[in-house]
């Protein structure tokens, strides 16, 4: 049987493409995997065989992991929420033919351009109790400026919106190529049967942004599971855990204590969640397309 010469072509340009995939993403998934069930407790590598030691220990037994799934799980569905509503009505708001689209567009979607170590510093400095933006506008008001990052009952929410504002503008643009997807025909159709303002919005094109919504979701709770830099740089997991995530405690678990063992079980906690939540989404995804 004779292979084409386009195909062998299509497969000499993939090869490298594969070559590194393979090499920088599954197997070092695998590695990570390995190593989660040895015994490797310090910088020395040790390959000695732990079974599901690192996971009974981590589930059992560590107190401070099952605080980093309670934060994780509180942080979640409030990013995932907040990054949705907001960016829709950024979208709807973009594509309203509004004056100076292209301005507002920027505005909006340059949180999105700006590393996430600059953001957590941004707001760190708005949070300082001392000297930051929101004490010097509670001091405007003669109120009693917060000490949001040093606070058990603030730092989470101080995160939360800190990210939110990170992100908004990722759902902005997700959601915003969606809505002038939909064929003006079908907007015009919509009204002359009667469809207006929120019924318009609610009937027609929010179904009719579905897989967009789908998408950002997915994509907001991938990156709610893996959250770091931020956090890493406006508390560092503190005070006292309060906004402690597990992707903090995996770095602090491999590169400050040096248990990579430890730190290993917990990144495949990780992987397996975000599995979770992708693999229903690729066969949904792939349903949407389907019938579309």
């Amino acid at each position: 049987m004779k292979v084409r010469k386009s195909t062998l072509v299509s497969i000499v340009f993939v090869l490298p493409s594969i070559f590194i995939v393979g090499i920088f993403v599954y197997y070092f998934i695998g590695w990570t995997v390995a190593v989660s069930f040895t015994k490797w407790y310090n910088i020395a590598p040790n390959w000695v065989f732990a079974g599901l030691k690192n996971y009974i220990n981590l589930f059992f037994n560590d107190q401070r992991f099952h605080i980093d799934l309670i934060n994780n799980f509180i942080f979640l569905p409030v990013f995932v929420i907040g990054t949705l509503v907001i960016g829709f009505f950024l979208a709807v708001l973009l594509n309203s033919d509004i004056k100076f689209e292209s301005v507002f567009r920027t505005i909006f979607l340059l949180p999105m351009a700006i590393s996430l170590v600059v953001s957590g510093i941004i707001w760190e400095w708005i949070y300082n109790p001392t000297n930051g933006a929101l004490a010097v506008l509670f001091q405007f008001f003669h109120l009693q400026p917060i000490n949001w990052l040093g606070s058990m009952t603030f730092a989470l929410p101080g995160v939360i919106i800190a990210t939110i504002w990170q992100y908004a503008g990722f759902t902005t643009s997700i959601y915003l190529a969606g809505l002038r997807g939909i064929p003006k025909e079908v907007l015009e159709a919509a009204k002359l049967d009667g469809a207006h303002g929120l019924k318009l919005y609610w009937n027609v094109i929010i179904p009719m942004v579905q897989s967009s919504t789908i998408t950002a979701v997915v994509m907001m709770i991938q990156i709610a599971l893996q959250i770091f830099d931020i956090i890493w740089v406006m508390t560092q997991g503190g005070p006292a855990f309060a906004t402690d995530m597990p992707a903090v405690y995996m770095y602090i678990a491999s590169f400050k204590n040096g248990n990579i063992a430890q730190g290993a079980a917990i990144a495949v906690v990780i992987f397996v969640l975000t599995l979770i939540v992708v693999i229903p989404y690729l066969s949904t995804f792939g349903k949407i397309n389907t019938e579309e």
